[in-house]
């Protein structure tokens, strides 16, 4: 099976080339291709191309690098068959790899272990059209990765610092959405939300964990609804949901699943956050894409496969 490396090319240079000789060295003699990314949308394209060859061979991607380029690849290979998917988590973030906890980072990052890789099919969620594998919200958490890119563009900030300016920055404005949600053929009235999130995997944002019961390959989209509280409130809770302990706020907090949402922002814009990408959209739709995702897991010994 052809292999094919999509490697995120914000990597620093000398990991690169170390990652480079790696590949070859662990699949000496096999059909290896390792591509480089060149800009938003391009892992997308190359995805897509080994795609359509995966027609007449089937296809290994690899991809190499953090979650935003894996949002690229999914959408690229779409529901292809014939193309299988491992990921070599090596972003800031990596929160869709955290939804495997048998797993360890360096599990995934071991060569060795996709030499009899363990297939697993997943789902995906659809948003008007674009596909996510792992999260979509609306709300707080948008905001301050919205404004931590402006700030990011316009001064020379690095690491954490521009998401703390972005949730300051947030609380002093307007953290909340306004929105009518409809889930399968429940309508809920319109209503103020600090966070609307929805789930096929169980992080996002840096490791919260908005629904701690989602699960991949389960068929449902898990949902999580929290109405506004106040600023000082906002780090306690904060802290709750990144250990996934705020659904015992029952008053403010509400969980469901469903297998079509739809929001009416009354034809406004609202901006979401798909798998880390920041998109401006009106009146979205999501729905689920089951069994669309064929895995392939490291395998690390035979006490992994009763924990898939």
């Amino acid at each position: 099976m052809k292999k094919v490396f999509i490697i995120n090319p914000k990597i620093h240079w000398k990991k690169q080339v170390q990652w480079m000789k790696s590949i070859k060295s662990a699949f000496q003699g096999e059909d290896i291709l390792i591509e480089k990314t060149k800009g938003s949308g391009y892992a997308q394209n190359i995805a897509q191309k080994y795609a359509l060859e995966a027609q007449n061979e089937p296809v290994h991607i690899f991809s190499c690098g953090g979650d935003g380029i894996l949002h690229e690849i999914v959408n690229g290979i779409g529901d292809t068959p014939n193309v299988y998917l491992s990921i070599l988590p090596m972003g800031t973030g990596n929160d869709f790899v955290k939804s495997f906890p048998q797993y360890t980072l360096e599990d995934f990052l071991d060569l060795r272990n996709y030499q009899d890789p363990i297939e697993h099919t997943i789902d995906c969620m659809k948003v008007n059209g674009e596909r996510v594998i792992n999260t979509v919200s609306f709300g707080f958490d948008v905001k301050v990765a919205k404004l931590a890119n402006q700030l990011k563009k316009k001064f020379p900030l690095k690491g954490i610092v521009p998401y703390y300016m972005g949730m300051l920055g947030t609380l002093i404005e307007s953290p909340k959405e306004n929105v009518a949600i409809q889930m399968d053929t429940k309508k809920l009235p319109w209503n103020d939300y600090m966070f609307v999130v929805f789930c096929n995997g169980k992080y996002y944002g840096g490791g919260y964990n908005p629904c701690p019961e989602a699960k991949l390959d389960d068929g449902w989209i898990d949902g999580c609804l929290i109405s506004p509280v106040s600023r000082r409130q906002i780090l306690t809770l904060a802290q709750l949901y990144h250990k996934g302990q705020h659904t015992q706020f029952t008053d403010l907090v509400s969980l469901f699943r469903a297998k079509t949402v739809h929001i009416d922002t009354n034809n406004q814009d609202i901006f979401a956050n798909l798998d880390g990408e920041v998109r401006k959209m009106k009146n979205p739709t999501l729905e689920i894409c089951e069994n669309h995702i064929h895995l392939l897991l490291p395998n690390i010994g035979e006490s992994v496969w009763n924990q898939i």
